[in-house]
């Protein structure tokens, strides 16, 4: 972005101040990590990132198998295991072995996982319709408008996308940004809704 300032009737041209720009950008981290999206918390425990990402990912693709929550979250089968091992300690996920074939493992959350997940969504949006709701219909146009460009200019390849794309899975909708990015590198659609699917 650049900033025009008139001095003597000349025009200069200034760079934005990036110094400003990478702190505003970890204040706005910092805020929606603290202030929206608190980290999901069961009987005073705070789950760690990875196994919150593997109970969205799980509860969005209805019954995955391990392999494609590892393909998901991008870590390896053995991660997967261990990490499955201790969500079903917390009673959040259970392992269903189908009785056609022993070897494949397809994981679903347990109530307690769904209610956990879904009280925290509710909460979340909760916070930050408080917050939308004090900003100007302006504000809250640009806002939107000054992160969907953010994105577009940050990921500017497939491989980019993929690492931040959060595979919603059912939940998907057709004007997600990631898709509309994706859409605009490739000329199709990242993943079918459920939807277009049928």
């Amino acid at each position: 972005m650049i900033i025009l300032n008139h001095i003597n009737k000349k025009v200069v041209l200034l760079e934005m101040d990036l110094e400003l720009l990478d702190l505003t950008l970890k204040l706005f981290n910092q805020a929606l990590q603290k202030v929206v999206y608190e980290p999901l918390n069961q009987d005073g425990e705070c789950l760690t990132q990875v196994q919150e990402n593997c109970l969205r990912f799980i509860y969005f693709h209805q019954t995955p198998l391990s392999k494609e929550v590892a393909d998901g979250l991008q870590i390896s089968n053995a991660a997967v295991t261990k990490l499955i091992d201790r969500l079903e300690k917390k009673g959040l996920v259970e392992r269903v072995y189908p009785p056609t074939d022993r070897r494949q493992i397809i994981l679903k959350l347990t109530p307690v996982g769904i209610d956990l997940l879904e009280t925290a969504h509710t909460e979340s949006l909760r916070r930050l319709q408080v917050i939308v709701d004090r900003l100007d219909p302006e504000a809250q146009t640009a806002l939107e408008a000054g992160l969907n460009d953010f994105l577009t200019a940050a990921l500017v390849n497939t491989e980019q996308l993929d690492r931040i794309c959060m595979r919603c899975g059912q939940a998907h909708f057709s004007t997600c940004p990631g898709n509309l990015i994706y859409r605009s590198l490739t000329g199709q659609d990242r993943f079918p809704t459920q939807k277009e699917s049928k």
